[in-house]
């Protein structure tokens, strides 16, 4: 019987031309249908080509295709990607021996045979595979399965490619609209500056935005660790995908952990629904943890696996989704320390700081101030409403003698306080204004302070590279150790 059926299976694959679900389904049937088989699966690339999705089954009761999980389509470790990348065929008789990997659809009573067919393009490349539990031995039809899905991978190409120009026109049609909205709102913030520090975070984001190995940022409170993530993310090849957020020092632990991994209906009170999580809904894109050094120490262990094994599994659920997103974690703690104080596990900061990025605080790159004040005072003044406004040359001396201990984000704090404070007939910002918004904690200072501030700077960040040795930091500087000295001690009683 199998040669008449083939070309009747044929025509039903011809029939439904352009509808790659409908495609899966027939064949997911036909080879039911051909093999005797109990249950069949056929399973596609996504539109990234990273993870394999359940297109198609038969019957329809094998299992729920929104509860199928996805597969990396980059693991050569389960059977269904082997065959994938191989092209081969691969049969197994001890259903009960497959690892989990290997069961994507539900396994029937009394299956005694699985089988994988792989679906080919014209091209010969594979797109998805076919996928066969047996309740019986082969029956000598596999040439037939093959000629289906061989027939089946043409539709599904012209399908697929059809479904990809649809998305691609709906985020033409997205970008377009978002344009048109985003000339209402102020531009986001930029990497602003043209310090040496500011060059070489510049260097260092190209460096590492198109990895898809997790990154560690760390500097202090205010010096821009957010938008430095969210540039990583908009520069390197993930930019397509989602970029999530989350601190991780803002919630409590088993809200942090719900928000992070998802969670079952009914994981706890109040589970009313089941919920995918961050890690996976950033399939595709990039997780910014912030604040990573106040994660609670159980959520450090589950991260921790997730990294390694690139697999989530919700909160009250049993099983295991694989995910696909790059961490950017960013800690303003000192990392070092906490790892001595065992308030940070060794291993996932190992595991996080595979590519590191520090940005130097406001005070270490004072040439970038100017500019960020002329940025600041333009966006203040456009959000309110106001002329355009610029500083005296006394408050540009005393913005770049302030300390900054809030950094880039007291800057522009600074820089909205003065301008609100600023009369409406105000055409400069004067070092009064200034003072009434610091406390007078900003002032003008002499250029040998500003040398001295700067030259003391300089003694830290060498005595940092020599790890506090005085001896061997004067020889390198061809300063008296007492020279050095009496300059930290300066630094000290200012």
């Amino acid at each position: 019987m199998t040669l008449p059926l083939l070309p009747a299976l044929l025509d039903r694959l011809r029939a439904n031309a352009g509808d790659y679900g409908a495609i899966s389904r027939t064949l997911a049937e036909g080879v039911c249908t051909l093999e005797g088989a109990l249950a069949a699966g056929v399973y596609l690339r996504d539109y990234a080509g990273e993870t394999l999705f359940l297109a198609g089954r038969f019957p329809a009761d094998a299992t729920a295709q929104e509860e199928a999980p996805r597969l990396s389509a980059e693991s050569w470790d389960a059977p269904l990607c082997y065959c994938l990348h191989t092209g081969l065929v691969a049969s197994f008789t001890q259903i009960s021996e497959l690892p989990e990997s290997a069961r994507l659809i539900a396994t029937p009573p009394h299956a005694h045979c699985y089988r994988i067919y792989p679906i080919k393009e014209p091209g010969g490349s594979g797109t998805g595979c076919a996928l066969a539990l047996y309740s019986a031995p082969v029956r000598g039809t596999q040439a037939a399965c093959q000629t289906l899905c061989l027939y089946a991978g043409a539709l599904l190409e012209l399908a697929r490619g059809r479904k990809q120009s649809g998305y691609a026109l709906q985020s033409l049609e997205k970008e377009l609209r978002q344009l048109k909205e985003d000339k209402t709102r102020p531009q986001a913030p930029e990497l602003v500056g043209d310090s040496p520090a500011t060059r070489r975070l510049r260097s260092a984001i190209a460096r590492v935005c198109n990895s898809n190995a997790p990154l560690l940022i760390t500097g202090e409170t205010g010096t821009g660790k957010s938008l430095l993530a969210r540039m990583v993310h908009e520069a390197g090849n993930r930019k397509g995908g989602p970029f999530l957020e989350i601190n991780c020092g803002a919630l409590s632990a088993g809200l942090l952990e719900s928000e992070l991994f998802g969670h079952v209906k009914g994981a706890f009170s109040g589970a009313v629904s089941t919920t995918k999580g961050l890690l996976r809904s950033a399939d595709g894109g990039t997780v910014f943890l912030d604040e990573i050094g106040e994660m609670p120490p159980q959520l450090q262990v589950a991260l921790l696996q997730v990294l390694q094994e690139h697999k989530v599994r919700p909160v009250g659920g049993t099983r295991f989704f694989p995910v696909n997103m790059r961490v950017i974690a960013a800690t303003n703690r000192d990392v070092g320390e906490a790892m001595r104080e065992q308030a940070f596990r060794r291993d996932l900061y190992h595991r996080l700081a595979v590519l590191k990025i520090h940005i130097p605080p406001l005070r270490e790159r004072r040439e970038d101030i100017p500019e960020l004040c002329a940025t600041f005072l333009e966006r203040c003044c456009r959000k309110s409403g106001r002329p355009p406004l610029r500083f005296s040359p006394e408050a540009v001396l005393m913005l770049l003698g302030y300390s900054y201990p809030g950094n880039i984000r007291e800057l522009e704090s600074l820089v909205e306080q003065a301008v609100n404070a600023a009369p409406e007939d105000c055409a400069e910002l004067g070092a009064d204004i200034l003072s009434s918004c610091t406390g007078n904690n900003a002032r003008c200072i002499s250029l040998a302070k500003f040398r001295e501030m700067q030259e003391r700077w300089f003694i830290q960040q060498a005595l940092k590279l020599y790890d506090g040795d005085m001896q061997a930091c004067s020889r390198a500087l061809d300063v008296h150790p007492r020279t050095l000295r009496r300059r930290m001690a300066l630094s000290h009683t200012d």
